[in-house]
């Protein structure tokens, strides 16, 4: 190459900088716009760490509540299993008093009509039984109202 050719070379890259730079100074606006919303959405990237941060430790929290509430669950049912086995065992309880007092009044009546019994002491055991009668009526309006 020649030193002519070398010096265009040399010029038409000169002018080329210099558009360059013409060309920056017009858009340095645009760019610094462009930074400026650059910084703001880094802001706003910063807070919405900040948040997920503390959404996790939320998070962290809810699982150990979570966590707790199934214990907790467990021993209820627990808990529960026991209570429905005791009750059935006093309802089979119940039920056999029932039958009881049903053969007891048939045995009073069977006394009164024989009379093996007095009138006295035939009346003393119908009220004891009546009373008997009305507690395992409530006794049952409980467990239904339980079960």
């Amino acid at each position: 190459m020649t030193s002519s050719e070398a010096e265009k070379v040399l010029l038409m890259f000169e002018q080329l900088q210099d558009s360059i730079k013409i060309i920056a100074e017009q858009h340095s606006g645009l760019v610094g716009r462009l930074d400026g919303i650059d910084n703001r959405l880094d802001g706003i990237d910063n807070r919405l760490d900040g948040i997920d941060n503390r959404l996790d430790g939320v998070d962290d929290r809810l699982d150990g509540i979570d966590n707790r509430l199934d214990t907790m669950e467990g021993k209820f049912d627990k808990k529960f299993a026991e209570v429905d086995e005791k009750l059935a065992i006093i309802m089979k309880y119940l039920a056999g008093l029932e039958d009881e007092i049903m053969e007891v009044k048939s045995d009073l009546k069977i006394l009164k009509k024989n009379g093996e019994i007095n009138k006295e002491r035939a009346d003393d055991f119908e009220r004891r039984i009546s009373k008997l009668e009305k507690e395992l009526a409530e006794l049952k309006a409980v467990q239904s109202a339980v079960v």
